[in-house]
């Protein structure tokens, strides 16, 4: 039953955040944590927390929660806000993937809210190879028929709001918009006299420090709040969507669109080292790249070694290990509507010792030294977009949801929508056909509650493992945890390492006379991602919360 949080209550939660935000940043210095890189604060609360990629995120869910909103409620509300206020990282037809802890059932709950691809053949000539089905509005129109309190229009008035008085331009966002528009990226954006007229509107791009209004997505985030979430997937904007997509050449189908279904699976679960976690499950390669890589790593005790930035050896050996599991879930993971995927079998106890043996024998030979090869072999891909939020309530419930891009078709927008479509991999055939995307969910259970809950947004699967072994097995505080130099490992044609430059050069010797190139991030790399974790005191059960200093995270609680 929902109770009686009215629209104006949001309306005026926003306003005082919107005000607050705009009020501040006037004053703010440049080295202020709020609008920039670095450190940021611990935030502490006896009763709800929240961790997102902006300050004006945060406050907003947070506020939703003190006004008797739930981890649902909070969790809508912020997405929809960050569709507007991160409008360069996320898409509103896009992708979305979590975990929830129901705190009334003690049950986990896996939502899939994965881009699929149309159904090859059924709209005649075009090609369906790009063109995804983005789930994340019918994944929150799900979400808010299950578990949510508030009305479905007034989950949406923040971003109505925000679209209406503009967003703060922000250096980052800048800079991922010139990107965008200037190169011809996401598949020819700049021919669309739509998307030129939204970025450019006074026929360039609005600099950093002014105010970009979004009248034209005001207008769809109204219709949507008035009209419910299919009307994305039935109603006017669905008809628009597959006109322009088929104008350019696209295979996709008004009933692609209607027969979109929304997923609910188990997560996958694994332990490490005595902890029991539960992550993101297929399609999503996160959980499995996680558990995968852990079952290994409990075989090398990490925690007798010295920290991975502080030991060639020990960074050889998480290398190897996340290049093996890189190259073993590549291509196993697909949408298991559709395939089988072991996973089962990825996080059994035999299966740990015999890839964590096979790592071990693959090493060099004692005493030799090597000199690295060329360090322009194939890498993993890193993404700088997409946004992940961490949401406890007072009742107990905790969320951990990742949403990105990955919907559309190449060179569309529709009615201040970005919607251009995606390259993950995906079947074309059958009723399995979600895009497999490395998203990255993730708590740590203890006695049967969520102790801890994490993600970043990027490439996450790595970033995610190397957080963890920082916490569980060199005792790190989350904080320390999610600020030490983080690294990407890959085989490809050639292995090797990039690493963010605040390590030894000790360990930078030791790495090249393994034969592995390794080249340099900077000090904090904005792509190795943006950590976002809550965890609860098991003694006093008061809890806490933290945000990675690469990007403009922030915590808070009460």
């Amino acid at each position: 039953m929902r109770h009686a949080l009215l629209v104006v209550s949001l309306v005026w939660i926003m306003g005082w955040a919107w005000s607050a935000e705009a009020t501040q940043s006037n004053d703010m210095q440049r080295n202020d944590p709020r609008l920039n890189q670095g450190p940021k604060p611990m935030a502490e609360g006896n009763s709800a927390m929240v961790s997102t990629q902006l300050p004006i995120v945060t406050e907003t869910a947070l506020a939703v929660l003190e006004r008797g909103g739930n981890a649902v409620d909070a969790m809508i509300t912020a997405t929809f806000l960050q569709h507007v206020v991160d409008y360069h990282q996320v898409s509103h037809f896009g992708t979305m993937s979590g975990i929830y802890y129901e705190a009334d059932t003690g049950e986990y709950h896996v939502i899939s809210g994965v881009g699929a691809r149309p159904l090859a053949g059924r709209c005649g000539e075009g090609d369906p190879s790009r063109v995804s089905i983005g789930g994340v509005v019918r994944a929150m129109g799900a979400l808010a028929d299950r578990w949510g309190t508030l009305e479905w229009s007034e989950y949406l008035q923040p971003a109505i709001q925000a679209a209406t008085e503009g967003v703060e331009m922000s250096s980052f966002m800048y800079g991922i918009n010139y990107n965008l528009m200037q190169t011809g990226d996401s598949g020819g954006l700049i021919d669309n006299p739509e998307a030129r007229d939204f970025y450019m509107p006074d026929g360039f791009l609005v600099p950093v420090g002014e105010r970009w209004q979004m009248p034209a997505l005001a207008a769809h985030l109204t219709a949507l709040a008035e009209q419910g979430p299919d009307y994305m997937y039935e109603g006017e904007w669905a008809e628009k969507f597959v006109d322009a997509a088929r104008a350019k050449g696209h295979c996709v189908a008004p009933e692609d669109l209607a027969e979109y279904e929304v997923q609910w699976q188990e997560p996958v679960r694994f332990s490490y080292n005595g902890h029991s976690m539960v992550g993101s499950a297929p399609p999503d390669t996160g959980g499995a790249f996680v558990g995968l890589s852990l079952n290994m790593l409990q075989h090398f005790d990490l925690a007798d070694r010295p920290h991975y930035s502080e030991s060639a050896e020990t960074l050889e050996i998480m290398a190897r290990v996340f290049g093996r599991a890189s190259e073993e879930t590549r291509r196993m993971i697909n949408d298991p509507l559709a395939m089988q995927v072991p996973t089962d079998i990825w996080m059994s106890d035999a299966y740990g010792q015999m890839a964590a043996d096979i790592v071990k024998a693959s090493m060099r030979q004692p005493g030799v030294s090597l000199s690295a090869p060329s360090d322009d072999g194939e890498e993993e891909a890193m993404t700088l977009g997409s946004d992940h939020n961490v949401i406890v309530d007072e009742q107990g419930n905790w969320f951990s949801v990742l949403h990105t891009g990955h919907g559309g078709a190449p060179g569309v927008m529709v009615d201040g929508v970005r919607a251009t479509g995606s390259t993950a991999r995906a079947f074309t055939q059958g009723p399995g056909r979600r895009l497999v995307l490395p998203i990255t969910a993730l708590m740590i259970e203890k006695d049967g509650k969520p102790w801890l809950a994490m993600g970043t947004p990027g490439m996450p699967p790595q970033p995610v493992t190397q957080v963890l072994t920082n916490i569980l097995d060199w005792d790190m505080h989350p904080a320390e945890a999610a600020s030490v130099p983080r690294f990407w490992a890959w085989l490809g044609n050639e292995p090797g390492i990039r690493i963010e430059s605040r390590i030894s050069d000790e360990v930078r010797q030791g790495i090249r006379e393994s034969g592995l190139p390794l080249s340099d991030l900077g000090p904090y790399y904005w792509s190795t991602g943006s950590m976002q974790i809550v965890w609860r005191d098991e003694e006093t059960g008061r809890l806490y919360g933290v945000s990675d200093p690469r990007r403009l995270g922030w915590p808070a609680g009460y």
